[in-house]
């Protein structure tokens, strides 16, 4: 019938709220110039998992070739960590790449 097994696509959660709020920036910044957006600077942050993929992993393979390198998934114990950076570019420039700590409060 056409069914196949796959994964769901992975979309941001969006509330009734963040659309709204959405549409109404889209709609207050939609005769901005390309000289307008020359003012603008753009920040994200991303985490990079060291020794393995955050998602599942799926591999093709025959009974038999279970310790075929090319089958196998290697890993480390306790997961080997992340790293998280941070980082901002601009029309004009990029900023430095920095690495954010995690910090311990009380709160």
């Amino acid at each position: 019938m056409g069914f196949q097994s796959r994964r769901p696509t992975r979309v941001p959660l969006m509330t009734a709220q963040h659309k709204s709020l959405r549409l109404a920036w889209a709609r207050q910044h939609r005769h901005w110039t390309v000289d307008d957006w020359k003012h603008v600077s753009w920040s994200d942050e991303s985490r990079f998992q060291l020794y393995r993929a955050d998602g599942r992993v799926r591999v093709w393979r025959q009974p038999h070739e279970s310790m075929d390198p090319t089958c196998q998934q290697w890993t480390v114990q306790a997961g080997g960590g992340s790293v998280m950076v941070w980082g901002v570019c601009s029309w004009r420039d990029m900023g430095p790449l920095i690495r954010l700590y995690a910090t311990l409060t009380g709160t």
